[in-house]
């Protein structure tokens, strides 16, 4: 997703070179991460935004037309050529409508201004470049080109009075990366001191070197990791079956914001199962054979006759290692985790679109309340909730039966939705982890017993009957441990409390629901649900990131 800013009044001496470092910026785009299609928004304006959205499209990008207003409203501020172009560009490539902020914008004046402030943050808030064709200079022009590079790299917009900063202001993230094209505009002249017109180069908040020619590797490994989820997606067999969040069909303005979020969601969930089913694999395979291997020790060991015993130790301690070594080699652990929390994100974006759900301010969209503690790590989630979000932060405008169906499908019931889910899961969990106690114990005590067997009566026992006491006395410790190790893995113990959690907070959710009379209290109630479960498994999937080889679930 590459957002475009830049000057409506480009000096046209300038405009080839311009034109060919867009061109270059696109093709080492496309070289350097061939497993992503780039999508190109722009804001149709005279000047910077049409020769990019031209250059993009005989390169064969795709083109999102982002409108400030209506288009017949639009249609005013542009000159007799600029609105024949214009005209051109919506006929050609699909249109998003930002909506009025204020009825008194569709007049000029300051508060037609604060759609371009809207466009602005919009544009930049999505795209996980922004390629500013941009002088250099910043003022305080409401939505100007400078206020689009500040907002893109500080998340502060002039569209909200005493605007709650963002965690992302103070610390590193994917967001405010910019590719900068210096150029000259015809009313300001030259460019700031120091830029020359017509160079480029990489320009974020690192405060030693915010302007490099290279873009700089943390940003190179949120694309990778995109390229990668790109690639898993195309390895999905073509008949797999995908769960769908809501049963009924989304009509109305609710279905083009529902239905990207929708399929992707589809996807992750689909990706999360098929590698969690591969980190198990592993996991089991690795423990089953270190207690065959121990039995086979055992057995080599304490029997006579038995030597050929070491050939089945080497292989099962091989096979255990050759098990870790491909879940490890692979990084199945890395992309199931991300992959599921990334599902569970797509959920609650999916039924905060449905239900009508509006953030604190209105330059913050979905993805931004994703966890932003750890962002080198999770930021590529950010960036799919970018592009997904994309129709669901322009202007959709549900109707009541689209909340109801947000809510019933959402947070549901003793038996639907996750309340259901994690009322049946938090007691599964408890019980699997009391199991694990009970094995636990159990092989601890047969081993006592088998040891006080022998104390008292291994005179009396044959060599053969003894030598089988003391390989029960030296299996059920490695059964016992194997189990518990399993357990710690798949974190049965967290589980329980973390499904216990959550049940709670549903259980809350759902209370303050049905004690809500209005669509706005409701939709309060799902915001702040969201973004608790947001936190939650971000938090979650940072923490089982620390277990060597985890089998464990997300907690949504």
């Amino acid at each position: 997703m590459v957002g475009i800013t830049g000057h409506r009044d480009l000096v046209a001496a300038e405009v080839p070179q311009i034109r060919s470092r867009v061109e270059g910026f696109f093709a080492d785009l496309r070289a350097q991460f061939p497993d992503l299609p780039i999508m190109v928004l722009h804001g149709v304006a005279e000047g910077a935004d049409m020769l990019v959205a031209q250059a993009a499209r005989d390169m064969g990008c795709e083109v999102v037309n982002v409108l400030p207003m209506p288009a017949d409203l639009y249609a005013e501020d542009f000159s007799t050529e600029g609105l024949s172009q214009f005209r051109n560009l919506l006929a050609e490539f699909e249109s998003v409508e930002l909506p009025l902020l204020s009825p008194q914008a569709k007049a000029s004046g300051p508060q037609r201004d604060m759609q371009y402030e809207q466009l602005g943050a919009f544009l930049a808030a999505h795209s996980h470049i922004l390629l500013a064709l941009w002088d250099g200079k910043y003022n305080t022009a409401v939505g100007g080109t400078g206020q689009v590079v500040d907002f893109h790299q500080r998340d502060i917009s002039a569209l909200a009075d005493d605007q709650i900063r963002s965690q992302l202001d103070v610390t590193d993230d994917e967001s405010d990366l910019v590719y900068h094209v210096v150029c000259s505009r015809q009313a300001e002249g030259a460019p700031a001191t120091g830029l020359v017109p017509g160079t480029a180069f990489w320009f974020t908040r690192d405060h030693e070197a915010p302007r490099v020619e290279q873009m700089p590797p943390r940003y190179v490994a949120v694309f990778d990791q995109l390229q990668t989820f790109n690639r898993d997606i195309q390895a999905l067999p073509t008949h797999a079956d995908f769960y769908c969040l809501e049963p009924r069909a989304v009509q109305g303005p609710a279905q083009r914001a529902c239905s990207t979020i929708q399929q992707m969601f589809g996807i992750s969930d689909a990706l999360a199962s098929r590698f969690q089913r591969r980190v198990l694999w592993a996991l089991r395979t690795t423990l089953v054979s270190t207690v065959l291997a121990g039995l086979c020790f055992i057995v080599y060991a304490d029997f006579d006759d038995q030597a050929h015993f070491i050939w089945g130790y080497f292989t099962f301690v091989l096979l255990a290692l050759a098990s870790y070594f491909v879940a490890y080699k692979r990084d199945w652990q890395r992309r199931y985790l991300d992959y599921r929390v990334l599902a569970e994100a797509l959920r609650v974006q999916y039924y905060w679109a449905l239900g009508g759900v509006e953030m604190t301010n209105p330059s913050r969209y979905s993805h931004d309340s994703f966890f932003q503690g750890r962002d080198l790590q999770l930021g590529w989630i950010r960036n799919v909730m970018r592009v997904t979000g994309l129709y669901a932060d322009a202007n959709v405008e549900p109707d009541a039966q689209d909340l109801a169906d947000a809510i019933e499908g959402w947070v549901g019931d003793e038996q639907s939705g996750q309340l259901g889910y994690y009322r049946n899961k938090a007691a599964d969990k408890l019980h699997k982890h009391r199991q694990t106690g009970k094995v636990t114990a159990a092989a601890f005590i047969l081993g006592l017993c088998a040891a006080a067997v022998l104390a008292l009566a291994g005179e009396q026992l044959s060599g053969s009957s003894a030598n089988w006491l003391v390989a029960i006395m030296g299996l059920l410790p490695i059964v016992a441990a194997a189990r518990q190790n399993y357990a710690h893995r798949v974190a049965e113990r967290e589980l329980a409390a973390q499904y216990g959690h959550m049940l709670k907070v549903f259980e809350n959710a759902h209370r303050l629901l049905h004690q809500s009379t209005s669509s706005t209290d409701k939709q309060r109630v799902l915001r702040d649900l969201g973004e608790a479960a947001l936190n939650e498994n971000a938090q979650w999937v940072l923490r089982q990131r620390e277990r060597p080889l985890p089998g464990g679930e997300s907690v949504g």
